[in-house]
């Protein structure tokens, strides 16, 4: 055996003989689980109360669930996922996750029929999704959460017609907005604010103006 794949560095030496750090990462990670158990508290009213007509009752039925990894490329994550019906074909989901040196964020997922009857309330509040700080997924993998340049763009820099494009392009749809570590005393505020903007984006109000396809959300776009 290679004995530099067993040594240790002089800051892996320090770390291993430190039960502190890995400590606090627990506790840390308990306190996400709190915050995002308040947040399922508080949202599970308004999902609750949701009109039926745009938002079914077989979303509405499922309890919220939140859970825990150690490895998304490589780094602890806690998600709390609600409402949400996963399947095979068609899923709605709204994820708020939180992600170890990155971020949190909340996403809205949908796929199949959720997609087709949410499509056009999406395209319709597209300017307030893009003022509130949302990108579009632009990847073709649907369980990818990093705002890299090949996964998300901002909604701030395209139109209403490269959003169609984007939507055609796939059988799902993903809207996600993020909130950095360093808001961390604010997030449950922020992380619920983005989740009423996500609600709000999918209850079209027949006699609403329409956004012309013409008209771009913000700057030049694509």
């Amino acid at each position: 055996m290679n004995a530099a794949k067993i040594h240790l560095s002089a800051e892996e030496l320090s770390l291993v003989q430190n039960a502190g750090w890995l400590l606090t990462k627990n506790t840390i990670i308990e306190k996400v689980y709190v915050l995002f158990g308040e947040i399922a508290h508080e949202t599970r009213d308004r999902v609750n109360a949701a009109n039926p007509a745009w938002l079914s009752e077989e979303v509405r039925m499922i309890s919220p669930k939140i859970s825990k990894g150690e490895n998304y490329r490589g780094l602890p994550w806690v998600m709390l996922d609600y409402p949400r019906l996963f399947g095979r074909e068609h899923t709605f989901a709204i994820r708020t996750f939180f992600w170890w040196g990155h971020f949190f964020s909340v996403t809205l997922h949908v796929k199949g029929q959720y997609k087709k009857q949410y499509q056009q309330s999406l395209l319709h509040h597209l300017p307030m999704l893009a003022e509130r700080g949302f990108y579009i997924c632009i990847g073709e993998d649907e369980w990818r959460h990093e705002f890299e340049e090949d996964n998300y763009t901002p909604l701030s820099q395209v139109n209403y017609t490269a959003v169609q494009k984007i939507l055609l392009a796939n059988n799902f749809c993903k809207l996600s907005a993020k909130i950095s570590l360093p808001q961390w005393n604010q997030s449950k505020e922020l992380l619920i604010e983005r989740f009423q903007t996500i609600f709000s984006s999918i209850n079209y109000r027949a006699g609403e103006k329409d956004l012309s396809p013409d008209n771009p959300i913000a700057g030049s776009g694509l």
